[in-house]
């Protein structure tokens, strides 16, 4: 007989969301048992004490629960979403910012893209509105995807946290935050964007940072860096700055600087100061063509001025390392300020 309830179990619970199914599981089997004891019990009442449980008293219990379908849809939420209400706003504001920045972005290079190439004006115009369309579609389906699986996955509690209405109270409002714990939305937007600008341009676009030479009407283009070693580094940058747009999402949800994110801001920021660091501490980064197209224009005098191992270089790499010591002791100090 106990079979039959362990697949009238497994059957319900095949219906039930994952995260919820072992404890919904266990009420039932506790309510079907009852259920069955008091039918037993009325049973030997009517035939007397010699009477033993069958098949049939597990099937007619089993008969008035309900089919696995109908007994799983009462344990579901009546609203079924695949973006909640609750991250319905976050989406929307997200969905724009990565819209924005990703149009932005493909925009800038596949201008530069068709300004500099030989082709066919109006052949190659049209590769803007299907860069467009292709990117627009990948980045809608990426947040929503991202989304959906914090809306199936994410824990209840933490999901329906985010609905500042449910069960408000003004002894749970927070203290205001000083100045320095407040993160600030326009700062934090214009981040994202310019981290997804990179993103794109340095995977898709890596060409078109480049020297443009235009003579007798024609436009020779020299990519600066040597795009086999870049490609070898953007592997390690690739992940720093999606882990740079995934901590800013989060910073936009949360609205205050806490120690987890300003260790996290100082990580990523060292990760992107080293790699840029071994960049330019190898010679072979630069396209070994770039010095040969730098002869006789204007360029040349600045490639001198700024190739790698001069002053200037130096000087330059040096204010990049401050601007990074600076920021991660800032974050350092506000954090052993704020406790």
């Amino acid at each position: 007989m106990k079979d039959w309830i362990d697949r009238y179990l497994y059957a319900v619970g095949q219906k039930l969301p994952r995260l919820q199914r072992e404890d919904i599981k266990k009420e039932l089997k506790s309510i079907i048992l009852d259920d069955l004891d008091e039918r037993i019990a009325n049973q030997k009442l009517q035939k007397g004490e010699d009477y033993e449980a069958t098949e049939e008293d597990v099937f007619a219990i089993l008969e008035s629960f309900g089919s696995p379908d109908e007994v799983a849809a009462k344990y579901k939420p009546n609203n079924r979403y695949l973006i909640g209400p609750e991250l319905y706003e976050l989406y929307c504001l997200l969905l724009y910012i990565v819209l924005g920045a990703v149009a932005l972005g493909i925009s800038i290079a596949t201008t530069i893209d068709i300004l500099s190439s030989q082709g066919p004006f109006i052949e190659q115009l049209f590769k803007l509105p299907m860069n467009l369309i292709s990117a627009a579609v990948s980045a809608v389906g990426s947040v929503t995807i991202i989304f959906a699986l914090i809306q199936r996955f994410g824990k209840e509690e933490g999901i329906k946290g985010i609905d500042l209405n449910k069960n408000w109270s003004p002894r749970n409002l927070e203290p205001v935050p000083v100045s320095y714990e407040v993160i600030k939305m326009p700062d934090t937007i214009a981040a994202i964007c310019f981290t997804i600008i990179a993103l794109i341009i340095f995977n898709r676009f890596p060409h078109i940072i480049a020297m443009y030479n235009v003579s007798e009407g024609i436009t020779s283009v020299t990519p600066i860096f040597n795009l086999d070693v870049l490609a070898g580094y953007m592997k390690y940058m690739n992940i720093l700055w999606i882990g740079a747009v995934l901590l800013n999402i989060y910073k936009l949800k949360v609205g205050k600087w806490n120690t987890v994110l300003r260790l996290s801001e100082i990580v990523i920021d060292l990760g992107v100061l080293i790699i840029v660091l071994m960049m330019t501490g190898n010679p072979a980064i630069l396209n070994p063509s770039i010095k040969d197209a730098a002869v006789g224009t204007e360029m040349e005098f600045l490639m001198k001025l700024g190739g790698i191992g001069t002053v200037s270089f130096r000087i330059f790499i040096a204010v990049i390392l401050l601007f990074t010591v600076f920021e991660a002791a800032k974050h350092i100090y506000y954090s052993i300020k704020s406790h």
